[in-house]
């Protein structure tokens, strides 16, 4: 009966283990994007001029945006730190696509499209950036920073930026700390390192 219950409590962890990852990727689910061509199909698009924003059952929300230029139509994923960006022409096809940071720059491959629907550019927004996008989460869970997860129609939500800094492709990040105190901090985009860390004034654009 012993080795029974050894057996059967080793399966239990195993279990466990796996559904603690399963739980870990979900969390930190990065959506899928194609190259593939598309044309916006919301309705009403042409009249809608403001800001929009449609639930769906797969656990998402849909925030599209009309303008003298054409259209935008952000996608984002309730347990996922990561949204789809795509840029429309006026005549409804894709202009460029990517994913990016809840609140923040492109990551991975920058799809653009000409006005007849072609693919004439992939753009890789990664490249200098060895000090990836995975290690920028995993950064700001050791250090107790809070990354949105989905969409958030009010507060200060933490920021994920790629700039340049001094002549080298960095991170900033800002993010909400006591009361009204926004800390930023820069990170070299190819080894992770902080180069500077303060206090900036309050801004919720």
């Amino acid at each position: 009966m012993g080795s029974i219950n050894i057996k059967l409590f080793v399966v239990f962890l195993l279990v466990f283990f796996i559904q603690c990852q399963s739980q870990e990727v979900q969390e930190t689910m990065i959506p899928k994007m194609s190259n593939e061509f598309e044309k916006i199909t919301i309705e009403n698009s042409k009249k809608k001029e403001d800001d929009r924003c449609i639930e769906t059952p797969e656990e998402r929300k849909e925030i599209f945006s009309a303008s003298k230029g054409g259209y935008r139509l952000s996608i984002y994923y309730e347990n996922s730190f990561y949204k789809s960006d795509k840029f429309y022409y006026k005549n409804g096809y894709i202009k460029n696509k990517s994913l990016s940071f809840n609140m923040g720059s492109p990551i991975g491959i920058l799809y653009h499209f000409d006005k007849s629907g072609k693919l004439i550019k992939e753009e890789n927004t990664d490249e200098g950036y060895s000090f990836t996008p995975e290690k920028i989460v995993e950064y700001c869970e050791k250090n107790k920073i809070n990354l949105p997860k989905g969409y958030h129609d009010s507060g200060y939500q933490t920021r994920v930026l790629k700039q340049d800094f001094e002549g080298k492709k960095v991170w900033r990040i800002s993010h909400q700390t006591a009361g009204d105190t926004i800390v930023e901090i820069i990170l070299d985009g190819k080894t992770g390192k902080e180069l500077q860390k303060k206090t900036v004034p309050f801004y919720n654009p």
